[in-house]
C-alpha cells in the first residue's frame, strides 16, 4: 500500500508538468489545418470534413496516443465569383498520456474566419478567423494496473487495496485562439498561374488559462506562436509543395520542413469521371525526428499515412527517450457541382 501511495504521490506531483505545458503536435499539420491556424474556415470553398488518428509506438506502458475530428462550412457565398467570403468550423480532440495513458485531454472548439479578396480576378485573399472553446483535463489515477490485480499476494504492502479514485482529479478551462493568412491563387488555377503560394500566423492561448491541476501553483499556460507557409508549383502531371512549420512557446521552438509531392494518374480536367493522385512526402523536425507520408486522393476523399522516425544523431534526451509514432489521417470534401473543383486545400 506504501508503495502504491508513493507512486501516486509522484505522479500527482508531475501532473501539473505535463499538462501545463504539453501542446498538441501532429506531424501532418495541414490536415489538421483548424487546429493550425482558425484562419483555415475562411479559406476552404466547399464543405471539408477531416479525421486524424495519431499513436506513439514501442514503450506500451508510456502512451501517446491522439484523436482528432473537425469540419469546415463555407458561408456568405458571392455570387459573382461563386466564392464564400467566410468559413464556420468546428474541431474536437482528445489526447491519452503519460504512464498507463492516465492523463486524459479533450476539447471542443468553435471557429469563424472571415476573408478578403484582393488583386487582380481575386487571386489573392486575406482571411482572419477566432477560435475559442473549451478543454477538460483529468488524470485517471484508477485506471494504473498493479501487481495485486493479478495477484492478491504480491508484495507485503498489497494485499489492501488504495482508494486510487479518490487521487483523480479534473480541470477544465475557456480557451481562446486566432490567426491570420494570405493565399495566392486560392483556386490553384495554374492554367493562368505558375504558383500557389500560402503564409500564416496563429496564436494559441490567448487568453492564457490556467491549465495546471496544481492548487498550490496556479501558472497560466503561456502562449503559443506558429508560423506556417508554403509554395506549390505544378509539372505536367506532378505537384510539388515545399512547406514549413515554425512553432515558439516560452523559450522554446520547434521546426517541421519539407515538402509533399503527388502525381496525377489520372486528372479530372473537365469535372467528369475519376481524378486519382498518389501522394508522398518527407520532413525534417528539428533535433526530433525524421517524417515519411504516402498517401492517396480519390475523387472527393483523400488518405495519408506518415511515420515519425526518431533522430539519433542528437544527444538531446527528448529524442533519446521518445518514441516513434504513426499518424493517420482521411479528408473528404462535399462538391455540389460536376466541375472542375475549386480546391482550397493544399493536400487535396
Amino acid at each position: 500500500m506504501r508503495f502504491k501511495l508513493l507512486i501516486i504521490s509522484l505522479l500527482f506531483f508531475l501532473q501539473g508538468l505535463q499538462v501545463s505545458g504539453q501542446e498538441l503536435q501532429f506531424s501532418q499539420y495541414f490536415s489538421t489545418s483548424l487546429y493550425l491556424n482558425p484562419a483555415f474556415s475562411a479559406i476552404y470553398v466547399e464543405p471539408s470534413f477531416f479525421v486524424n488518428f495519431r499513436k506513439s509506438l514501442g514503450n506500451n506502458s508510456v502512451l501517446n496516443e491522439t484523436n482528432q475530428v473537425s469540419a469546415t462550412f463555407p458561408i456568405l457565398i458571392n455570387k459573382v465569383d461563386n466564392l464564400p467570403q467566410a468559413g464556420f468550423g468546428m474541431m474536437a480532440y482528445q489526447n491519452r498520456s503519460g504512464f498507463q495513458g492516465i492523463f486524459d485531454l479533450s476539447g471542443l472548439l468553435f471557429n469563424y474566419a472571415h476573408n478578403i479578396s484582393i488583386g487582380a480576378l481575386n487571386a489573392e485573399v486575406i482571411a482572419i478567423g477566432i477560435q475559442t472553446g473549451y478543454e477538460f483535463y483529468r488524470s485517471n489515477y484508477d485506471q494504473l494496473q498493479w501487481g495485486s490485480n493479478y495477484n492478491p499476494y504480491y508484495g507485503f504492502d498489497d494485499q489492501q487495496p488504495v482508494p486510487v479514485d479518490e487521487f483523480n482529479t479534473t480541470s477544465n478551462h475557456l480557451i481562446v485562439n486566432a490567426g491570420a493568412m494570405y493565399y495566392y491563387n486560392r483556386e490553384r488555377n495554374f492554367t493562368l498561374y505558375n504558383y500557389s503560394a500560402f503564409s500564416g500566423f496563429s496564436v494559441t492561448n490567448l487568453n492564457q488559462p490556467y491549465k495546471s491541476f496544481s492548487r498550490l501553483e496556479r501558472s497560466r499556460a503561456p502562449m503559443l506562436y506558429k508560423y506556417h507557409g508554403g509554395i506549390e508549383f505544378k509539372r505536367r502531371k506532378f505537384n510539388i509543395l515545399p512547406n514549413i512549420l515554425l512553432q515558439y512557446q516560452r523559450r522554446n521552438y520547434n521546426f517541421d520542413g519539407g515538402l509533399y509531392a503527388w502525381y496525377s494518374l489520372r486528372e479530372n480536367t473537365f469535372g467528369t469521371g475519376k481524378d486519382i493522385k498518389v501522394v508522398a512526402g518527407t520532413w525534417y523536425r528539428l533535433r526530433d525526428s525524421y517524417i515519411f507520408l504516402i498517401g492517396i486522393n480519390y475523387n472527393a476523399f483523400s488518405m495519408k499515412v506518415s511515420y515519425d522516425l526518431n533522430s539519433t544523431l542528437f544527444s538531446d534526451d527528448q529524442v533519446r527517450y521518445s518514441n516513434n509514432h504513426v499518424e493517420l489521417s482521411m479528408q473528404y470534401t462535399i462538391s455540389k457541382e460536376r466541375r472542375i473543383r475549386k480546391i482550397s486545400n493544399p493536400l487535396f
